[in-house]
């Protein structure tokens, strides 16, 4: 079973005059409990890729299945319905949220959208998403912007996980994170992928990261796939030149994903 495939994906913008492609013919498969990571420099298209799976915007060519459907032909309640089971995780949970808002009205939201729990039974599933990810219950009360940026990024995977969905989508979500949070928040999420067997699309320019992580890389520049496999065969021994540059520009884990 294959939980989301894309194929051809293209998407493409201009520069003044020229046109030119963002992302350039991609295609990828991610199957259950499976972590593809999506490596390149900046510029090399892996954040639109994640708008693209995503539909914050359409490709210009492409498909994309996302649990056996043609995701890009469902619109309407079909299309709210099926994006209850692929979320994302930012970067920044500062810029996503509101800063003002509290974690519970965070939380809050997801479950009240999609109507997974009623008003009266929405604080015990609050409560429950927080231990869930490693923060005391209490924290519901306090707002986004008076928390720390790693408690801030277990709320977001909390909020992320409150629909039990399929798919999540991480761009750049630990670059942001002193190293000793980044590994805890790393544990985090293959704790979550072992026992809830979600699938993760993870975007990083970080091959130390993604050897830590990731089953299957693909390294991208320029919109285009340059190499592509298992993710510590590729990252020992990179064969395209965008691939060696990035290696040698990464400090190596000593840990990599069992």
């Amino acid at each position: 079973m294959t939980v989301l495939a894309a194929s051809s994906l293209t998407k493409r913008y201009r520069r003044g005059d020229k046109p030119f492609a963002a992302v350039d013919n991609v295609s990828f498969e991610i199957g259950p409990a499976e972590t593809l990571a999506l490596a390149g420099p900046s510029g090399s298209g892996k954040s639109t890729i994640a708008r693209l799976v995503l539909r914050l915007i359409e490709p210009d060519a492409g498909r994309v299945d996302f649990e056996g459907a043609d995701f890009l032909a469902l619109s309407g309640a079909a299309l709210r319905a099926r994006r209850a089971r692929i979320q994302m995780v930012f970067q920044d949970p500062l810029a996503a949220f509101n800063p003002r808002a509290t974690v519970a009205r965070v939380l809050d939201d997801p479950l009240r959208i999609h109507g997974i729990a009623t008003r009266a039974e929405r604080p015990r599933r609050i409560a429950a998403l927080l231990e869930r990810v490693g923060l005391d219950a209490g924290l519901a009360a306090r707002a986004i912007h008076e928390i720390s940026g790693g408690q801030r990024q277990r709320v977001a995977i909390a909020r992320a996980i409150a629909t039990r969905p399929s798919l999540i989508v991480l761009d750049e979500a630990v670059s942001a994170l002193d190293v000793s949070v980044r590994g805890q928040i790393l544990e985090l999420l293959l704790d979550l992928q072992r026992q809830e067997r979600i699938a993760y699309l993870f975007i990083s320019h970080d091959l130390g990261v993604i050897r830590a992580v990731a089953h299957r890389v693909v390294i991208l520049d320029a919109g285009r796939i340059t190499e592509s496999g298992d993710a510590r065969s590729v990252i020992a021994n990179p064969q395209s030149a965008i691939g060696k540059a990035l290696v040698a520009a990464t400090p190596r884990l000593t840990r990599s994903r069992p």
